[in-house]
């Protein structure tokens, strides 16, 4: 799963091949010259070690002078070679940091890069799929894994890019430079491999595991708080506002206690490494002593190696110092590619069709649907709508109401039978088309942050125009409640349009549905959360929008239906009668028992 997640994520590196091959190249030359170095350094360490040797076996205990060894005694050449020796060093020192800065720089440009385009794939991929996504998790969830888990990766990539290049090929030069000055001792490095994996696999494991468990409840509080917060009038209407705080502290204790066993475990990986790096180096300086002792072996070799077996520990140090952030990372990515991988909607024709006339003609064909394949909700529903007819439908909760403008819309792909809209089945139309035909005006408003006239102007693509937006607004009589407001048309909503009332927000609804100027009209009990004397302004609008247009009308109140041409009643899912007013009223079924019951 791991690898499946990591192959995924390095996939993105596909747009910045060049900038990435340049800062590998930058990085390795940076990385060769630090390798290099203290070989070099073991170099001049010999040299001098030769320069005073004969005085160390020399030493006379009642002369102490006679051990030390001045520039002015020092043998010249050797000076030289030495001072020769520290300015190649400098050079070398120098220039690794000048490639690794620059690696640095394009490995930073190129993982904010690939998070940008991460996030742009989540983006495109909330747009393509299904609904019963959505429906099956909280906004909090969904909005966790594109923040909290996108952030994870963007951490891990971003403050350890470098080092998840440049270690690998540290120990790699590393152990090549132990060959080359003694294999016994490149040996003891190689030894010490096994037991630092052996030492924190089950750490690194157990880290895993918490980790990922941190960011699912990471999403679950994600999602409560949300809940909580969009719920806040209801909560307090019911004093409800102590058992809330007892379900959050309940989620975050579990979030406490997941992430401190997950930081615990992941922060143990270091000191244990550390441990075997120190045992590691000990027996590197006691071998290779007994090597110099010998003769087998330079002084400056020994010093040499024990900074590469201390230097041979860094990157499996380096890497136990971010397991906690790759943990999460990699967490995080599971989320990330289980939404990436998500089912999609069915993918619209390449060349879709399009009317060649726009009536508003509907036809429902044998149409069967379910939420669940084998369990239908609908199992033949045949309905025939001419050009300009109101359509009410009515029912009990959960008669399928809404599900049946869901599919008209194509929200959900239907289980058989046909939708046919202006003449076309609907599923030979792009998404994009199909909703070009209809218009919606909801129960529940939504406006975005924004001037009023961004709102208004919302649902059309096209170019729409100052005068053809008030006219609009006026026709729903919401041009008068605009200019009272501070700045008219330019006044900025709030976030939920929660600076102006419930009534004003669906008039503005309305008047946006008005300016896209559709065909098809659909209105979900519009009126419901207005005063009568606004329902009733309300109402008159939509006479005068609804003539010449075909309408869908989801009402609860039906004395607001009586004139419509068509009333479908639904229940469980299924139409069980059609017709008008009168004639269901005669009929002296479900739906006359419905409205008795209302006026009766």
């Amino acid at each position: 799963m791991k690898s499946h997640v990591l192959k995924r994520l390095m996939s993105y590196l596909g747009n910045f091949k060049g900038r990435f091959g340049a800062a590998v190249v930058t990085a390795l030359l940076g990385t060769v010259l630090l390798i290099a170095a203290p070989r070099v350094m073991g170099e001049i360490t010999t040299i001098l070690f030769a320069g005073f040797k004969d005085k160390l076996w020399l030493y006379d205990a009642a002369k102490p002078e006679s051990a030390w060894i001045t520039i002015a005694n020092y043998p010249l050449g050797k000076v030289t070679t030495i001072v020769l020796i520290l300015i190649i060093l400098i050079l070398i020192y120098l220039f690794s940091w000048i490639f690794n800065m620059i690696a640095n720089s394009l490995l930073a440009t190129v993982s904010a890069g690939m998070v940008e385009n991460l996030r742009k794939d989540i983006q495109a991929k909330m747009h393509r799929m299904k609904l019963d996504y959505y429906d099956t998790r909280t906004n909090g969830e969904v909005l966790s894994v594109i923040t909290n888990d996108v952030n994870a990766i963007q951490l891990l990539l971003g403050a350890n890019f470098f080092q998840i290049i440049t270690q690998p090929i540290m120990a790699i030069g590393i152990l090549i430079m132990l060959f080359s000055i003694n294999g016994w001792l490149a040996l003891i490095a190689v030894a010490t491999i096994p037991l630092t994996f052996l030492v924190s696999g089950g750490t690194l494991k157990a880290s895993s595991i918490s980790f990922d468990k941190q960011q699912k409840l990471l999403g679950d509080l994600n999602g409560y708080v949300e809940e909580m917060y969009n719920g806040q009038n209801v909560i307090t209407s019911f004093n409800y506002q102590k058992k809330a705080n007892e379900r959050f502290k309940e989620i975050n204790e579990l979030l406490r206690k997941s992430s401190n066993k997950a930081e615990a475990t992941s922060g143990a990986v270091m000191p244990l490494t550390t441990v075997v790096n120190m045992i590691g180096c000990a027996v590197t300086a006691l071998v290779g002593c007994i090597f110099a002792l010998q003769g087998s072996m330079l002084l400056g070799g020994v010093q040499s190696a024990m900074q590469y077996v201390e230097s041979f520990q860094q990157p499996f140090t380096t890497f136990a110092s971010m397991a906690g952030q790759i943990s999460a990372a990699m967490a995080a990515g599971g989320r990330i590619m289980e939404l990436l991988d998500a089912e999609e909607e069915v993918k619209d024709p390449e060349t879709g069709k399009v009317p060649s006339k726009t009536d508003g003609s509907v036809d429902f064909k044998h149409v069967k649907f379910g939420y669940l394949p084998n369990k239908l909700l609908m199992t033949d529903v045949s309905v025939h709508v001419e050009p300009g007819q109101k359509i009410a439908i009515v029912g009990p909760t959960g008669a399928g109401k809404t599900t049946l403008i869901n599919l008209l819309m194509r929200f959900y792909e239907i289980n058989g039978g046909e939708i046919w809209v202006d003449g076309v089945n609907s599923k030979e139309m792009t998404r994009q088309e199909l909703r070009r035909h209809f218009g919606m005006v909801l129960q529940d408003t939504w406006l975005f942050e924004g001037t009023i006239r961004d709102n208004l102007k919302y649902s059309t693509e096209r170019e729409v125009s100052d005068e053809e937006m008030e006219a609009a607004a006026k026709s729903v009589c919401a041009d008068t409640f605009i200019h009272t407001m501070p700045g008219g048309y330019d006044m900025v909503l709030s976030k939920g349009a929660e600076n102006i009332s419930q009534g004003q927000r669906q008039l503005l609804t309305i008047a946006r549905a008005i300016i896209a100027n559709p065909e098809i009209m659909i209105l979900d009990e519009a009126t419901s959360n207005v005063d009568a004397h606004t329902e009733q302004v309300i109402q008159n609008a939509m006479a005068t929008l609804m003539k010449g247009r075909t309408s869908f009308v989801i009402a609860h109140r039906l004395s607001t239906i009586r004139d419509a041409n068509v009333i479908l009643y639904m229940e469980n899912g299924d139409i069980k009668e059609v017709g008008d007013h009168d004639a269901l009223m005669k009929q002296n079924g479900k739906y006359a028992a419905l409205y008795n019951s209302q006026f009766g």
